[in-house]
């Protein structure tokens, strides 16, 4: 890393996806150096005339393919490290990540915080894997992408992770992820069928944050509903009605 911040090179063809993640960095990096690559071609460019200490890649280039073409890159930056990033969370790339020696995955979706949480970890050296929606867990495990990963929390096993200790958050890590505290009383809210700006109000958040945060767990759960993905909750042992 270079003394004055870290050097981020981002890679990916959506122009506005790179402003925003340049700008979520840069705030939390204010001396960060940041180059960015629309195309692959362009990422290896960049590597070849400047050193990266953390690349954030997206796995589908137009030119390109993030997981087929890592070779090329480890020989060119070696001591560079990789955050995968992918609109899909598709569990046989992962597990393919996971082989490659990729330090991380998060997908495009994830909270600005939880990307920077990734990026913190990865470049303190561990490796940072968002957990997958229930739906992806049985196909990884069969593709044998969960050995030895110790159960899957809001980060993977070996980098950041919200294992929890007590009431709720030891069942969920049983079932294969830990939801946080926070996200466990939006649960019960959600069972409640408490509205949104009565949950902002309780748990001194914003709405939008509430909004944010209740469509990641519905999406996770792979419910249609607010009380789908409570119900869905309970029976997989997330919380306890």
């Amino acid at each position: 890393m270079s003394l004055t911040g870290p050097r981020f090179l981002l890679v990916d063809d959506h122009a506005l996806f790179r402003m925003g993640l340049s700008l979520m960095l840069t705030e939390r990096w204010p001396h960060a150096m940041l180059t960015q690559a629309g195309t692959w071609a362009q990422a290896l460019a960049h590597l070849q005339a400047q050193a990266a200490d953390l690349v954030l890649l997206d796995i589908h280039l137009p030119d390109g393919h993030g997981l087929a073409d890592l070779p090329v890159l480890r020989e060119l930056a070696p001591q560079a490290r990789v955050l995968l990033m992918s609109s899909d969370a598709d569990p046989a790339h992962i597990a393919q990540a996971r082989a490659a020696g990729i330090d991380g995955f998060v997908p495009k979706s994830a909270q600005a915080a939880d990307i920077v949480t990734a990026v913190q970890a990865i470049l303190r050296g561990e490796q940072a894997y968002a957990a997958l929606p229930y739906a992806a867990l049985g196909a990884l495990g069969a593709l044998g992408g969960l050995g030895g990963m110790g159960g899957l929390s809001r980060w993977g096993a070996g980098g950041v992770s919200e294992r929890l200790t007590s009431g709720g958050g030891l069942q969920a890590e049983e079932a294969g992820v830990a939801f946080s505290d926070l996200q466990l009383a939006l649960l019960r809210h959600l069972g409640k069928g408490t509205p949104n700006k009565a949950i902002a109000r309780q748990m001194g958040m914003s709405e939008s944050a509430v909004r944010a945060e209740v469509s990641w767990i519905t999406e996770w759960l792979q419910a249609t509903s607010r009380r789908e993905a409570y119900e869905r909750a309970v029976e997989r042992g997330l919380i306890v009605p």
